[in-house]
């Protein structure tokens, strides 16, 4: 992977591809292998750019809390030391809070949004209760503690049941990470904005993708940041779970190449 520094870190990252760039955000104790099914597809088309996001994978955390914003502005100085003016930006649950932030907070970067088993609203009350228990358990557990309701919850039962080394391969990449990276993660995931009130903000071509299986993010939230957004198109899957970047690969590939196109971003 190569490594970009930028807000104080040195950014890992996987870069394919060539024509117009398309940058891809992954999901919380994850890393950029999460999206490699759509590399294997879009890289025909377009650019790719796949980071390790903050404090996950190959890329440091610089101490000190994180914040959802925070990591939307790592993403906007990414962008722009590698001389990109804008990107179309797809994110994948956590990646999706984030890819919120940056187009709000840097609307000349972002030229397409992909919101991807992600939705627009912060914790509930009794959300942000569970998540101090996460943070609980990883602090005094560790990852092993944490993983294994954890995958339970990123997948359908029945992919689970079908695909044995992806599970794998996902509870590998969830082991790995450092835990007092993931608590301080946990903590940006609680204290993030309700951004819905600011939907109506985002103008260009947008498509929102999910599947009513999802254990962690209701379709019916997901249905509210399509009707928030001007310009979107929405795809729900009957059945799919959280992952759908895995478990939906093709029609996911299909839907940010479409967006891709609306934005007028092909060679």
């Amino acid at each position: 992977m190569k490594t970009v520094s930028v807000n104080g870190i040195d950014i890992a990252y996987q870069e394919s591809g060539s024509g117009p760039p398309l940058l891809l955000l992954h999901g919380f104790s994850l890393d950029h292998t999460i999206w490699a099914p759509q590399v294997e597809t879009l890289q025909r088309s377009y650019r790719l750019l796949v980071p390790d996001l903050r404090g996950m994978g190959r890329t440091p955390h610089s101490g000190g809390s994180i914040s959802v914003a925070m990591m939307a502005d790592d993403m906007a100085a990414f962008l722009g030391a590698l001389d990109i003016n804008a990107a179309a930006v797809a994110g994948f649950s956590l990646g999706g809070y984030i890819l919120l932030e940056m187009v709000l907070r840097h609307p000349l970067k972002v030229r397409a949004c992909g919101f991807i088993s992600t939705r627009a609203t912060a914790d509930t009350e009794e959300g942000k209760k569970v998540r101090l228990q996460h943070m609980q358990t990883v602090i005094d557990e560790g990852m092993a503690g944490f993983a294994g309701h954890f995958i339970e919850s990123l997948f359908a039962p029945d992919y689970i049941a079908s695909h044995p080394l992806e599970i794998e391969a996902t509870q590998k990449v969830v082991l790995s990470q450092i835990p007092e990276n993931i608590a301080l993660l946990i903590d940006a995931l609680r204290r993030r904005e309700e951004l819905t009130p600011r939907l109506g903000e985002i103008t260009v071509p947008c498509v929102v993708f999910g599947g009513t299986g999802d254990a962690l993010v209701p379709h019916a939230q997901m249905t509210a940041l399509h009707e928030g957004l001007s310009d979107s198109v929405i795809e729900l899957v009957e059945g799919a779970g959280h992952t759908t970047p895995f478990e939906c690969a093709d029609r996911v590939s299909f839907q940010l190449d479409q967006m891709m196109q609306r934005a007028g971003m092909w060679m």
